[in-house]
């Protein structure tokens, strides 16, 4: 006679059933995350298209210090991304399927487009006009109406894919939290790795608007390092991308059960072979893409409590 276990060992129904496998999260993100591509294509064939493929001239004052700078940082942002490209395909190529890092740094390099959205009302963000610009795709995405001219820059679209360092540093901070404290809940280890990347969070950017790779064009009272300087950073721009940009992840990493993998990716690797790498990659943009809303929204909110500063010539908007 054979014994039924009373609790029988759970089954991962998104890998048995076929049905539920095509309605499993990652297949429903990566369906987001397609739509997301085949959008920012239309939008950048139109706005290539008219002409945009060009940069404004810069020929204002700038300090010595902050040209070498830009310069210098151009290379380190393009080596960078190169560098991570290749980490990302060496590692898929080991596991043998699309790695959880090249998900999540595909999804960051294609959410650049959506850059504009951030402040579609105002002009929020002060880019190098001193580095690699060109003009701004903002009047091509439907409900956009900023005021013009504007750019965009390498130097801020080109950090994107570097976010993950910021996931990196979190997913870090989670396993020595548990390492440290394994009879802390999951869910205190993860509130305090996303208190602790607040700190990381003003540090990077600081060091990064320090060298003229971006900056913010609007300080929100008495909320704002530096308030009124060119290398001000608002604190609730900070709380923002602390929010937003490594914790979903390390939440999932952190509730993920033994052996198993990210929400985000779960079940992914059952569906049909020549399907698994485009839904695994999809998947990543589509997560990326719903924190990109988050943090349009959480932006918008809190905009109208922002003032405009003096910008220097570099961070100012082309005439």
């Amino acid at each position: 006679m054979t014994h039924t276990p009373a609790n029988p060992p759970e089954t991962n129904t998104c890998e048995t059933t076929p049905q539920r496998r095509w309605l499993s999260p990652p297949v429903l993100l990566a369906a987001f995350g397609a739509a997301c591509v085949l959008f920012q294509a239309w939008v950048f064939a139109r706005w290539a298209a008219d002409g945009n493929l060009r940069s404004y001239p810069f020929n204002g004052d700038m300090p010595t210090h902050l040209k070498i700078s830009t310069q210098v940082l151009q290379v380190l942002v393009a080596a960078a991304c190169v560098a991570l490209a290749v980490l990302c395909r060496r590692q898929s190529r080991a596991a043998g399927h699309v790695t959880l890092l090249t998900t999540l740094t595909a999804g960051w390099a294609l959410a650049f487009w959506a850059d504009p959205y951030i402040a579609p009302h105002t002009h929020f963000i002060s880019n190098n006009r001193y580095g690699i610009n060109y003009p701004t795709w903002g009047p091509y995405l439907p409900g956009w109406d900023g005021p013009l001219p504007q750019h965009q820059t390498f130097l801020e679209n080109g950090m994107y894919p570097l976010l993950v360092i910021w996931i990196w540093i979190g997913l870090a901070i989670a396993r020595l939290l548990r390492t440290r404290r394994p009879q802390w809940s999951r869910a205190r280890v993860a509130g305090l790795t996303t208190v602790l990347l607040f700190p990381v969070d003003i540090v990077l950017e600081q060091a990064y608007i320090r060298a003229a790779g971006f900056g913010y064009a609007r300080a929100t009272p008495c909320l704002t390092l530096f308030e009124g300087q060119w290398y001000q950073l608002p604190l609730t721009a900070a709380t923002v991308m602390t929010l937003l940009v490594a914790p979903p992840v390390v939440v999932m990493a952190v509730y993920a059960g033994p052996g198993r993998e990210v929400w985000m990716l779960e079940g992914s690797l059952s569906l049909p072979h020549r399907a698994q790498p485009w839904i695994r990659l999809l998947a990543g943009v589509g997560l990326v893409h719903v924190c990109m809303v988050g943090f349009i929204v959480l932006t918008q909110l809190y905009t109208p409590l922002t003032y405009l500063i003096d910008l220097p010539p570099w961070f100012e908007r082309p005439a």
